[in-house]
């Protein structure tokens, strides 16, 4: 195999590892989010929910992040009090996503949604990090997401010719 073609088929390696990772298809997200801000974690059932509706949220601990029983926040583990909003108008829609306000760095970690009604789970890992700064200002927009993964790439391209 040529060199031209070994590199060619490097490049292509490396972009269906890319496209791999930011396949929203996957069995388990990655979300990030940044200390002291809040995260929205998602858990949608692609169908309507009669009702009442069930959902229950945990964490990596197994610490109850906030139980929905009978369309209605239940439980919720003295980790999470204060720090964790659901949605109820959408529960029926099948959208028992939760907002974690005020993010810590324990916060990190594997996240479980469970819909037993429909037998349904959704999991997530999150990642807390320190919200990071360039030059002073603050970058939070996910498109930048893009631009730091595609540059790596760029360098990898380069150094492969």
């Amino acid at each position: 195999m040529s060199s031209c073609q070994h590199s060619a088929l490097c490049i292509l390696v490396v972009l269906m590892c890319l496209l791999c990772t930011l396949c929203p298809a996957s069995s388990q997200s990655v979300k990030t989010g940044f200390i002291r801000d809040e995260v929205l974690l998602p858990c949608v059932y692609s169908e309507k929910l009669s009702e009442p509706v069930t959902a229950f949220w945990r964490d990596k601990d197994d610490k109850v992040v906030l139980d929905i029983i009978n369309s209605r926040e239940d439980k919720i583990d003295a980790k999470f009090t204060g720090r964790v909003l659901s949605f109820p108008d959408y529960y029926k829609n099948g959208n028992l996503s939760i907002l974690i306000k005020d993010l810590r760095a324990d916060d990190a970690g594997l996240y479980e949604c469970y819909i037993p009604k429909v037998d349904y789970q959704a999991k997530m890992t999150l990642n807390v990090t320190e919200k990071p700064t360039s030059h002073g200002a603050t970058v939070t927009s996910s498109s930048h997401h893009l631009v730091l993964l595609s540059a790596p790439l760029f360098v990898l391209f380069c150094s492969l010719k």
